[in-house]
């Protein structure tokens, strides 16, 4: 008698889901589990677009710094510097608040 394997149909999310379901997330508007939920999703994949969205804002962040300071003298490129270093504690601040959210969901999510 042969069996019947059962398939999966891949559901793909638009950009706009994704950055939605994130930024729900982080402003606090909804937990986790109930995006989860609503959109039939794994927290996986949900904390893999929560990361993924963290690495295109540093990205592009970085990204901005890289073309100004070639043109700038060195006395200009070290104030910046320092300045943008004092900034990088904000986002250490911003990834620990996001971490702290996480686990809050997290363990509503197990309750």
């Amino acid at each position: 008698m042969a069996t019947r394997k059962k398939t999966r149909i891949r559901r793909i999310f638009t950009v706009e889901e994704k950055l939605r379901a994130v930024l729900s997330v982080w402003t606090e508007r909804r937990t986790g589990s109930e995006i989860c939920q609503e959109m039939k999703l794994s927290w996986t994949l949900l904390d893999r677009w929560q990361n993924q969205a963290m690495e295109g804002m540093l990205a592009a962040l970085e990204q901005k710094k890289k073309e100004t300071n070639p043109i700038l003298n060195t006395r200009l490129r070290k104030l910046l510097d320092k300045k943008l270093s004092s900034r990088s504690d904000g986002i250490v601040k911003l990834e620990e608040r996001l971490e702290t959210v996480q686990r809050k969901h997290r363990s509503k999510a197990a309750s």
